[in-house]
């Protein structure tokens, strides 16, 4: 009964960011090893609600902004066009202004689009796909329902005419033509990271493919160095101690508040910051510290 007691139930939605934080909870209090067996108990659940679900997607599902109409409308008021063809604005100021002009009419319907899904139908496919950190984002859904802004041309320079319709709408002849220079690099650009990845692939099996592994502690005392680099905070500094494993014990004075081969979570890193804050030269010490990566 003591135990139930400290049992603690969520009753929330857990997305992306979610999903990483029980991680790392589950790191610091049940270790690498223990998590990776929860973890595949979470992937199976998923698996399996995804499943009964059969979440579908329809066309009618892509609900429009209401407000695009007149942001668009205040968007080409605010373009400095009339000045240019006067000639008291410069061409290069004309370009600069119209993409931040468009650049924040298109973030501002990408807000308008989150709210808007959020209020109207908060179940709907699109809404549940795009936002839940799985696999879409709101770029994707923003050229949906949204707009799809600037474009940029073949030599990376950012074209005049931004596309004010979605693929919801349909894009007039100039729009599509202006959107397929940007299309044609995304494919190629898959197609070489994808040939780049197979070949690494087949190097690391080449390398590794004789090696094998019989013990759990090979005891080695070699370690890597990880310290604060220049300008790193100490956000990035814990997320780089995390998931690690101590290749020696960490002493303060006398007393040793990490041991060898203890993976490190978000606790243990808090006790390191609050240990070592008490010292004069803490990130002195804290970069002698010595850690091995995950196997």
């Amino acid at each position: 009964m003591a135990e139930r007691a400290n049992l603690v139930f969520h009753n929330k939605e857990i997305d992306g960011t979610a999903m990483k934080g029980l991680i790392s909870r589950l790191i610091d209090h049940f270790g690498m090893g223990y998590t990776s067996h929860i973890l595949d108990q979470i992937k199976t659940l998923g698996f399996h609600q995804a499943t009964t679900t059969s979440i579908s997607l329809g066309i009618e599902d892509l609900l429009t902004i209401p407000s695009k109409g007149w942001l668009v409308q205040d968007a080409e008021q605010q373009s400095l066009e009339k000045h240019y063809y006067y000639g008291a604005v410069h061409a290069v100021e004309k370009l600069r202004q119209s993409v931040e002009i468009w650049y924040a009419t298109s973030e501002y319907l990408k807000q308008e689009m989150n709210s808007n899904f959020r209020i109207t139908d908060p179940s709907n496919p699109v809404y549940l796909m795009s936002f839940s950190g799985a696999r879409g984002n709101a770029s994707q859904v923003h050229q949906l329902v949204g707009m799809r802004g600037l474009m940029a041309d073949p030599q990376g320079q950012m074209i005049d005419l931004p596309i004010q319709s979605n693929l919801r709408e349909g894009l007039s002849l100039t729009e599509y033509i202006i959107s397929c220079y940007g299309a044609r690099k995304g494919v190629v650009d898959t197609a070489v990271r994808t040939a780049d990845a197979g070949y690494l692939t087949r190097r690391l099996v080449e390398v590794v493919q004789h090696v094998l592994v019989r013990r759990r502690d090979c005891g080695t005392i070699r370690g890597i160095s990880v310290s604060p680099q220049n300008g790193m905070t100490e956000k990035i500094f814990v997320q780089t101690l995390i998931g690690r494993v101590l290749a020696d014990d960490i002493y303060i004075g006398s007393r040793c508040i990490a041991a060898r081969n203890q993976d490190i979570g978000i606790g243990l890193v808090n006790r390191f910051i609050t240990a070592f804050r008490a010292q004069p030269l803490e990130w002195l010490i804290i970069s002698c510290m010595k850690f091995l990566r995950p196997h």
